[in-house]
């Protein structure tokens, strides 16, 4: 099970886009904690640790794009495609 993790601290929309995924995708974990150590990447832009790794985007726009299209890649992979 793929599990993204969002800091609670990031102030670039990642709030709306933790909603959206928790709603959307039910099968992957997707949770909210409180400050996770990455001070410097938190106030440079939108971040998620997903699977452990720490993807950082521009915009939350462009961090939905990141976590669609590897939960996307993951489907594929899982398919054996």
């Amino acid at each position: 099970m793929t599990k993204i993790c969002f800091c609670k601290e990031n102030k670039y929309e990642t709030k709306k886009l933790c909603k959206f995924l928790k709603r959307t995708y039910k099968e992957v974990k997707v949770k909210r904690k409180d400050c996770l150590g990455k001070c410097k990447a938190c106030k440079n832009g939108p971040f998620a640790f997903i699977d452990g790794e720490m993807v950082k985007c521009g915009t939350v726009d462009e961090l939905f794009c990141e976590v669609t299209y590897r939960l996307a890649k993951d489907w594929w992979e899982f398919r054996g495609k």
